[in-house]
């Protein structure tokens, strides 16, 4: 951390002295980990939502999810086979290689192959030690994932219990989103729990699934609103990805190979994804190489997922050329 505070020290400086000699002022400037090297800097938050179900965010009250599914591109996706439980799924996420590969297979993460298989925090840290990545969750499993690996994220936090999950995930987001406006991190990613309480407790056909998804749409608002707010003001380039680990039963549990179980999604808004589009070729593999791909950092050649396919106008970062075939 003190190489980035002399480097964003040393760049504040040099702005501020440019500022001068312009005959400008910077006091609305929002300051930012890479926005003083970058006119529109590229930034992605990614927003966990555990045991959630895309089918049942769209029959919802949830006015803030239902908006970025309308504003950007969205794809139900399976990992039917595979782990079907949290610790492989997100290990999974931030890594890019399905569970086969890192070899977490359960929630107490034994057997993980983090050093084989970095995170993106770690792949970003080795490669653009510059850039600010951070974690911040409500499930303390979370933590076992981004603090692996050295370097590991810049910031990891489980947020302190609460007194129940959705008012712990109510403070994990306000956590999100004072980062996002105050520091503007170049990745940020966050998990939310509640709705995967409910869907334990009760099962996707109790009322309490609905209400819970409600309950996390208004936290993700807090997100978004914080990304939107921060991206007017100084010109940078957010990406929102939204996805989960698994899904549940009508009745309630995980863990099994139902179809129900393995279903999980991506949602992505941002420069290059097609408003309102849904799609079949997003997986829960790609939302790494996706992160990698904005920040301008090679790919491992033995990742799974790969960057989530856009529109070319909105293309950024590096082209594979194999993705056009040969």
């Amino acid at each position: 951390m003190t190489k980035k505070i002399a480097r964003t020290s040393a760049a504040i400086t040099l702005l501020l002295a440019g500022a001068v000699a312009a005959g400008t002022s910077t006091a609305a400037a929002i300051p930012g980990s890479s926005d003083l090297n970058s006119i529109a800097a590229q930034k992605t938050v990614v927003i966990g939502l555990d045991g959630t179900m895309l089918s049942h965010i769209k029959t919802a009250d949830a006015p803030n999810l239902n908006k970025l599914i309308a504003e950007g591109t969205s794809a139900e996706s399976s990992i039917l086979g595979l782990t079907t439980i949290s610790g492989p799924s997100w290990s999974t996420i931030l890594t890019g290689v399905w569970d086969t590969k890192h070899g977490v297979k359960d929630n107490t993460f034994v057997g993980a192959r983090y050093d084989l298989y970095p995170t993106v925090f770690t792949q970003i840290e080795k490669a653009k030690p510059a850039l600010v990545t951070e974690s911040i969750s409500t499930w303390g499993g979370i933590d076992n994932i981004a603090s692996s690996g050295e370097p590991k994220a810049d910031v990891v936090v489980t947020t302190p219990d609460a007194g129940s999950v959705a008012a712990t995930d109510s403070a994990t987001a306000d956590a999100v989103a004072a980062s996002i406006i105050d520091k503007g991190p170049d990745l940020i990613f966050t998990q939310l729990d509640q709705v995967d309480g409910a869907g334990h407790s009760g099962g996707t056909n109790a009322p309490a699934y609905a209400e819970s998804i409600a309950s996390v749409d208004v936290e993700v608002g807090k997100i978004i609103n914080a990304v939107d707010e921060r991206a007017a003001k100084t010109g940078e380039k957010w990406t929102v990805l939204v996805t989960a680990d698994h899904g549940h039963t009508p009745t309630g549990g995980h863990g099994g190979q139902s179809a129900a179980e393995a279903t999980t999604f991506v949602i992505a808004r941002g420069a290059g994804y097609t408003a309102g589009k849904n799609t079949a070729d997003y997986t829960i593999a790609d939302i790494t190489p996706t992160v990698l791909q904005s920040l301008d950092v090679a790919l491992p050649a033995d990742l799974d997922g790969k960057p989530l396919a856009k529109e070319a106008p909105g293309f950024v970062g590096s082209i594979d050329l194999g993705f056009f075939g040969s």
